[in-house]
């Protein structure tokens, strides 16, 4: 199988990803560093790297168990050092080593959006959510929903996708062995069989455990051209994907909320401090990033919720003020 000795390289105790390319450029290949029985490499500001027998051996063992998984599976791996790795991910500088994907969505699709949140996502969340996507033009060409398969706005926004027939990705915390939370094993089911795909840095037989999905989230910002805040509290999951985002230099949007409420404080956040552009719907964010250049039809200030006679008219007074005035 492609990529035999690359994954058996990541299967290494204490060899990671920066260990791994210097290694594969002293020894010429990932299969040329396990010719050795063992190695004790010294690396000027890394310090020595040492591969026992018995390492070698083992990661070996499970790099055999891995392919026939792969194989059985009709999975598709990916080395960061080649041309094939996803190219928005290559750009990262912390990008995985190795990516397993399952299911035939495009990673390199023309665009790509992260569409993320909270896992208590409120009837405000779900409403966001659904109506930004359905709204996504049908002639905006190849584009593909990413998120992260968790409860919540993660969830809603690939089963919305489904809805309207858009390729969604779904990147998890876990080997692709398992669905996690459980109660998902049929929407990734409908992801794979609708031309999604899942997708993860991490073997099978990985413990589920709560650092996997911060790791996670640096791969759904990484993949994606624009990353979408809905919902989300002070702290969460989201706004490390927003963290990872802005610092790769891809656009972050977040829609806000009430001052008062919990998971909308998250995003106001991201807006006042500068670390999203704020947006009330699809059409904002296809202005800013130009991927929609036709002109925009009327249509409802915002996808919010439905305002009063009396809010209405104060949000078209503020809409009249020349700019100058502000």
């Amino acid at each position: 199988m492609n990529h035999f000795y690359e994954i058996a390289l990541t299967l290494i105790k204490g060899i990671g990803k920066i260990r791994i390319r210097n290694l594969i450029s002293i020894y010429g290949s990932a299969e040329q560093v396990f010719s050795r029985k063992s190695i004790n490499t010294r690396i000027s500001g890394l310090g020595d790297i040492i591969i026992s027998e018995n390492d070698r051996d083992e990661a070996l063992r499970r790099a055999e168990a891995e392919a026939k998984f792969i194989e059985k599976n009709n999975i598709t791996t990916y080395f960061v050092l080649d041309e094939e790795y996803p190219y928005r991910l290559r750009e990262c500088e912390d990008a995985p080593t190795i990516l397993y994907r399952r299911g035939e969505a495009n990673l390199d699709a023309e665009k790509l959006v992260a569409v993320v949140g909270t896992r208590n996502m409120t009837a405000y969340g779900r409403e966001l959510t659904d109506n930004f996507i359905c709204q996504i033009p049908k002639t905006i060409g190849n584009i593909a929903i990413v998120s992260g398969l968790a409860y919540g706005v993660d969830g809603e926004a690939h089963k919305a996708a489904l809805r309207e027939n858009i390729p969604t990705i779904a990147v998890v915390g876990h080997g692709l062995d398992m669905v996690y939370p459980k109660r998902h094993k049929q929407l990734a089911e409908n992801i794979l069989e609708r031309g999604g795909a899942i997708v993860s840095e991490y073997p099978t037989n990985t413990v589920v455990d709560p650092s996997n999905f911060v790791q996670r989230n640096r791969i759904i910002a990484g993949l994606s051209d624009a990353t979408v805040i809905i919902e989300s509290a002070c702290k969460g999951g989201a706004l490390l994907t927003a963290q990872a985002a802005n610092s790769y230099n891809r656009d972050v949007f977040a829609f806000a909320g009430r001052v008062d409420d919990k998971f909308s404080q998250g995003c106001n956040n991201l807006i006042k401090t500068n670390q999203a552009q704020m947006i009330t719907d699809t059409a904002d964010m296809l202005d800013i990033l130009e991927w929609d250049r036709s002109p925009r039809k009327p249509q409802q200030a915002s996808m919010f919720v439905s305002l009063s006679d009396e809010e209405q008219r104060i949000v078209d007074k503020i809409r009249d003020i020349p700019a100058s005035a502000n």
